[in-house]
């Protein structure tokens, strides 16, 4: 491959990291366990890691300087991207866990003594809770409603356009009593 040759193919794969996978990563996630929007993706991956290894076996013999720089900040690109699909997801479901609010009083202690907090939403194995304060993430927090206590850590904390902190807790032990109690107040919830 000569230094044209490795110019034209270089543009094609930055135009395609650039405009192409974004858009992609955006309808699979949208689309998920859709198989045509699967297939797709994958195909789009397949062809740039082909792309990828065709450009690399050449860029030490016919890129210029500037070009090798463009190879390899786009493969940076494309690999930041496809890292990030996983927090899209994770944002994704937090978005879809935030939908549904409730308000019933909790209990939290991040080490530093109990703390009263408002419970908004519970899932399988998480709770979202409103704190004080923000709690640094994977500190051990204990939570107790109606006097039902479990123990978890903290996924996430996030300050709202209010002020108030929503933290988002992956309970590490559920005692089947505290999570009976929580369904009690979600079925309270959807009555009233």
């Amino acid at each position: 491959m000569n230094r044209e040759e490795f110019e034209t193919v270089l543009r094609d794969f930055e135009m395609q990291v650039k405009k192409k996978l974004p858009s992609m990563i955006n309808s699979y996630l949208a689309n998920k366990g859709n198989r045509e929007y699967e297939a797709s993706f994958n195909h789009l991956i397949d062809t740039l890691q082909r792309i990828k290894k065709t450009l690399l076996k050449d860029v030490s013999r016919a890129a210029r300087h500037e070009q090798k720089l463009r190879y390899f900040n786009a493969i940076y690109n494309m690999d930041s991207q496809l890292r990030s699909m996983d927090n899209k997801e994770s944002l994704q479901r937090h978005l879809k866990f935030r939908r549904r609010r409730m308000s019933a009083p909790v209990v939290y202690d991040i080490g530093e003594g109990p703390e009263d907090g408002d419970l908004l939403n519970m899932d399988e194995d998480g709770l979202l809770l409103k704190t004080q304060e923000k709690v640094s993430v994977d500190r051990e927090v204990q939570v107790s409603v109606s006097g039902k206590k479990a123990s978890g850590k903290a996924v996430w904390s996030l300050v709202d356009n209010s002020g108030s902190v929503e933290t988002g807790i992956k309970l590490t032990e559920a005692p089947k009593d505290f999570v009976k109690e929580i369904k009690k107040i979600l079925k309270e919830e959807d009555r009233g």
